[in-house]
C-alpha cells in the first residue's frame, strides 16, 4: 500500500510540474530613452498588449516594454520593437514576423513617459487597453478590442475603439469619443470646446463639476435620456428619446448619440 501511495504522490508532483512548465511565460524587457521636446510628437503602434503613456518634466521620452511569450521562448525573437527618431518626432512600431504571425502568441506591454505638451499623433493597439495620463497638446488614441482612458488631456482628443469602454476625466474639449460595443463616460471641470460621444451598444454619461454653457443634442433609439441640468428647448419636442436645446447661455456643441443605451447628464 505504501508503494502505491508513494507512486501516486510522485505522479502528482510530476503532473503538477508539467502543468507549471506548460503555463509558464517567457519574458524579455526592452528599454530606450531618446531626446524629445515638449513641442515634439510621439506615436506608437502595438498589436497585442496594453499601452500606458504619461507625462513628466524631462525633455526626453522613456520607452519601457515587456514582451511575454505564452508558448515558445523563440517567439520573443519573432517580435521586434522598432524605434525611429526623425527631427523632434519619435515613433515606436511593434513588428511581428509575417511568416509566423498566426502562430505567435506574444503580448507586448508598454509603459512610456513623454514631456508634458507633446502631441500624441497616433497611439494604437489591436488587442489591448490604451491609457493616457497628462497634459498632451493633442491625443489620438485607438484600439479594437480594449478600452481607452484619458486623464487631464488639455488639447484635442480622439478616442476610437470597437469593443471596449471609453473613460475620459479632467478634459475640457474638444473631444471625440466613439465606440461600438461599450460605454462612454466623460468627466469635465470646464467646457472650452465641443464634445462628441457616440456608441451603438452602450450608455453615455457626461458628468460636469459646475454649470455648463453649451448647445446640446442627445439621441437614443432604445434607452432613456436624463439630465440634472436645466435645458432650454426651442420648438417642438418630437420624441422623448431626442433632446435638443441650450444649457445656460449656449456655447460649444455637445453631441451624444447611442442606439442601445441610455444618456445621462449629471453633476
Amino acid at each position: 500500500m505504501k508503494k502505491v501511495m508513494t507512486a501516486l504522490i510522485i505522479c502528482t508532483f510530476v503532473l503538477a510540474g508539467a502543468a507549471f512548465l506548460a503555463a509558464a511565460d517567457f519574458q524579455e524587457k526592452f528599454e530606450k530613452t531618446l531626446p524629445l521636446t515638449a513641442k515634439g510628437s510621439f506615436s506608437l503602434k502595438n498589436t497585442n498588449g496594453d499601452v500606458i503613456i504619461s507625462t513628466w518634466a524631462k525633455n526626453e521620452v522613456e520607452i519601457k516594454a515587456v514582451k511575454t511569450a505564452k508558448r515558445d521562448k523563440d517567439d520573443l525573437n519573432r517580435v521586434k520593437i522598432e524605434v525611429t527618431a526623425v527631427g523632434d518626432s519619435v515613433s515606436v512600431d511593434t513588428v511581428y514576423e509575417k511568416e509566423f504571425l498566426r502562430n505567435i502568441r506574444v503580448d507586448v506591454q508598454y509603459d512610456v513617459k513623454v514631456p508634458e505638451g507633446v502631441r500624441l499623433e497616433k497611439v494604437r493597439s489591436t488587442n489591448g487597453d490604451v491609457d493616457l495620463t497628462g497634459r498632451f497638446s493633442d491625443a489620438d488614441a485607438g484600439t479594437t478590442n480594449g478600452g481607452i482612458r484619458l486623464d487631464s488631456a488639455s488639447g484635442k482628443c480622439l478616442a476610437h475603439t470597437t469593443n471596449g469602454d471609453i473613460h475620459a476625466v479632467n478634459v475640457k474639449g474638444p473631444i471625440e469619443a466613439r465606440t461600438t460595443n461599450g460605454d462612454v463616460q466623460l468627466e469635465i471641470q470646464a467646457l472650452e470646446a465641443g464634445i462628441t460621444a457616440h456608441t451603438t451598444n452602450g450608455s453615455i454619461t457626461l458628468k460636469a463639476a459646475g454649470a455648463l454653457n453649451a448647445d446640446v443634442t442627445a439621441h437614443t433609439t432604445n434607452g432613456r435620456i436624463r439630465t440634472d441640468f436645466p435645458i432650454t428647448i426651442s420648438g417642438t419636442v418630437s420624441s422623448r428619446r431626442t433632446l435638443e436645446g441650450k444649457m445656460g447661455t449656449g456655447g460649444p456643441e455637445i453631441d451624444l448619440r447611442t442606439t442601445n443605451g441610455s444618456i445621462t447628464l449629471t453633476k
